[in-house]
């Protein structure tokens, strides 16, 4: 049995793998990072050998490998969906990624100096208007008129969503220009990249089909769902222990 774990900047996630998903886990990364590696850990299962990713990938002691993150999800892309191209939407950034035929990374480029199209502007956001993330898609289904979000700043972009509520807009309509706004910056840099072929959407905002379809009828290229978008990178590190230690 492999274990993959990306260690992420708001969420730790661990892959139990054998060929395929055997069992999965995910925790928020706070507090004591000891302590959320061993309830993973815990709820998962027994495993032989362990890559790590993510920002805090270092931080897994007991793992044999550590890998980037941008290496993971390429493998992943290709492995589980044969992508060329990953568009990753995590908690704190945007990522888009071209890959070659075996897996490899060709070029990236990440977008982390604004919140404003991560998972984190979309859990804030969604708190802010009392609608829980298990809730935005359905939420986004009942909007009744389109509103804009210009801002690409979180900051700039919270007091307009501040500004629709005080004009009394319901939240309806209000998180589902959140989405747009999102799925408008996340198209935006992977225009910038240039995608190519068929693509896939990966990260915890890939959960919410009202984000991935506004990206997928944007960009126009072929696109695929990854399933367990927000376990990309955790698979990628587990396909790559499984690599590494299969035969030994």
């Amino acid at each position: 049995m492999f274990l993959g774990i990306d260690v992420g900047m708001r969420f730790t996630k661990a892959v139990l793998w054998n060929g395929k998903i055997i069992s999965n886990a995910v925790e928020e990364t706070r507090g004591d990072i000891e302590v959320v590696l061993r309830n993973l850990t815990g709820k998962i299962g027994k495993f032989e050998h362990c890559c790590s990713t993510g920002s805090g990938a270092e931080l897994v002691d007991f793992a044999e490998l550590k890998e980037d993150d941008v290496v993971c999800l390429a493998i992943a892309g290709r492995d589980i969906v044969d992508a060329d191209f990953v568009l990753d939407i995590g908690g704190q950034s945007i990522t888009a990624i071209s890959v070659d035929r075996d897996g490899n990374v060709i070029d990236f480029m990440r977008n982390d100096k604004c919140a404003s199209g991560s998972g984190r502007f979309l859990e804030v956001m969604s708190s802010a208007l009392g609608i829980s993330m298990e809730e935005v898609d359905d939420a986004v289904s009942k909007a009744s008129r389109k509103l804009s979000i210009t801002s690409q700043c979180a900051v700039f972009a919270e007091s307009e969503v501040v500004s629709y509520v005080n004009e009394g807009e319901s939240r309806e309509n209000i998180i589902a220009a959140v989405c747009d706004s999102i799925a408008k910056l996340a198209v935006a840099q992977a225009n910038r990249f240039g995608i190519r072929g068929r693509f896939t959407i990966t990260g915890g905002v890939a959960r919410f089909k009202s984000i991935t379809e506004r990206i997928a009828e944007a960009v126009g290229e072929e696109y695929v769902e990854f399933p367990h978008p927000q376990l990309a990178a955790s698979i990628g590190a587990a396909i790559i222990a499984e690599e590494e230690f299969r035969n030994v």
